[in-house]
């Protein structure tokens, strides 16, 4: 038996961990998560735990901390650490960095339970598909995993771990997710390069209902849940699929849900479906006004007035809507942000959402970015990603559309004051329209969850606290 301690930096449920920690439970090991701000004496916490691996789960530019941590707890402790996540998966050459002993690449529920097999012995990991891991003062690449083909036989996800942070355990919103795998390919996301990896097996995969509706069920009855978060990008491609689950989950766990839909899918039916089954909020991916842009860069293939008429549908059925944008695109211009900001109030957007564009490395808009001259190579190391502080692209006026950025909330909730934002930002006053934008960002938060005051009070400090920890790293 293994005891393989999850380490974290965000007061957030991953998905993720949770669900590996199910499948090593489910072979006799212990695991358990740590939050180093959660804990008095994180380092006296885990030495009572006493694990046999640090475990971190880390996106690009949050494998930073996971590296700085993992070196300090690797020096306290003295315990090997095991990597995974995105960014180790496209990026398993972080196995080079001292403070890696093991990557595990791909999905990680049938890796972690081999790998806690065979723990403490990393001598005895050379036939563990989907991991990289030093031994004898080598770097072992071990063949590649396949993604795991039925989701509903993995254990559901062990929300048991964070139910001792007060603060996750009592947020009233809570996260799933249907499936596994994206069939499109927008340029500035990761699922392009995660395809190619994984040619040879099914990429978009989803849970059988029961499954799914075991998994909420569990929350209902054991925390306080409100609202139902699905995270999938994917959640309404499968047409058939979403209608058996909908009908169940109205009938076994009727709770107000929220999810995310693609401007293509929408029709009357799907709205309606959605409407009777408990969904108040969608979040639609727009990304810009630019339908040239949209179309030619973001490799996203549908028009203005397609994104006007599926708004319309949705709210005709009583349903709210999140538009998703960004700002300071590739090849974009203020002219271009200004017709965002107009598509979105013609949109009638409820809940105005916009960050400014980040190359994540690896992704195709990330190497066109660097192909039209507007960034250097990108260091991967050293990627920081600020999606509502500041752009990594030189392109002509990009101080102003990142300006333009910070007032995209106020600019389409009223839209009388976009001639007077459209100076504002050609102004040098910063930290000011920061200020404002975090303001409203939290309001914005609040409404779009249906927080409290006590519950978005609990979530700003938090994120305050982090923030500033991070600009002082």
């Amino acid at each position: 038996m293994a005891r393989i301690a999850f380490i974290q930096e965000i007061w957030h449920e991953y998905i993720g961990t949770m669900s590996i920690a199910a499948s090593l439970k489910a072979k006799g090991h212990l695991c358990d998560v740590f939050i180093p701000d959660g804990e008095k004496d994180l380092v006296s916490t885990l030495r009572s735990f006493n694990p046999d691996t640090l475990a971190f789960s880390c996106l690009t530019g949050g494998h930073r901390w996971a590296l700085e941590k993992a070196g300090q707890l690797k020096k306290e402790l003295g315990k090997p650490t095991i990597f995974g996540g995105i960014h180790p998966t496209l990026f398993p050459q972080i196995i080079e960095h001292p403070n890696v002993d093991i990557v595990c690449v791909g999905e990680g529920e049938e890796t972690l339970a081999e790998v806690a097999d065979n723990l403490p012995n990393l001598n005895k990991l050379k036939q563990v598909k989907g991991i990289w891991f030093k031994t004898g003062g080598a770097i072992k690449r071990n063949n590649e995993r396949p993604l795991i083909a039925n989701l509903s036989a993995i254990p559901i996800p062990d929300r048991s771990l964070y139910l001792k942070y007060p603060l996750i355990n009592k947020n009233p919103s809570k996260h799933f997710m249907a499936g596994r795998g994206c069939p499109y390919n927008c340029t500035f996301c990761y699922n392009d390069s995660l395809k190619k990896m994984y040619t040879g097996s099914k990429f978009l995969r989803l849970r059988e209902n029961d499954h799914l509706l075991k998994e909420i069920f569990y929350v209902k009855q054991n925390s306080k849940l409100e609202t139902v978060v699905f995270d999938d990008d994917t959640f309404t491609t499968s047409r058939r699929w979403l209608k058996e689950f909908l009908e169940s989950y109205k009938k076994e766990i009727d709770i107000s849900y929220v999810c995310n839909v693609r401007v293509e899918h929408v029709d009357d039916n799907l709205a309606r479906m959605l409407a009777q089954s408990g969904c108040f909020r969608v979040c639609m991916g727009i990304e810009c006004g630019s339908e040239s842009i949209r179309r030619n860069v973001l490799k996203k293939n549908f028009t203005n007035d397609e994104a006007i008429s599926a708004a319309a549908i949705i709210k005709k059925h009583g349903i709210r809507i999140l538009t998703n944008n960004m700002m300071g695109i590739p090849d974009e211009t203020v002219a271009d942000a200004l017709e965002t900001v107009k598509l979105n109030v013609r949109i009638k957007t409820d809940y105005p959402w916009c960050s400014i564009f980040q190359p994540y490395p690896g992704t195709p808009l990330a190497d066109y970015a660097i192909k039209k001259g507007y960034m250097p190579s990108l260091d991967v190391d050293s990627f920081d990603p600020t999606f509502f502080e500041g752009s990594m692209l030189n392109m002509k006026d990009i101080n102003a559309i990142v300006n333009l950025q910070k007032f995209f909330y106020v600019a389409v909730r009223f839209p009388w004051t976009i001639p007077l934002i459209k100076k504002l930002a050609y102004w040098p006053f910063r930290k000011i329209y920061h200020f404002i934008f975090l303001v409203f960002f939290a309001y914005r938060y609040a409404r779009s969850n249906r927080l409290g005051v006590r519950d978005i009070l609990g979530f700003g400090f938090q994120s305050i606290g982090l923030y500033l920890k991070k600009k002082t790293v």
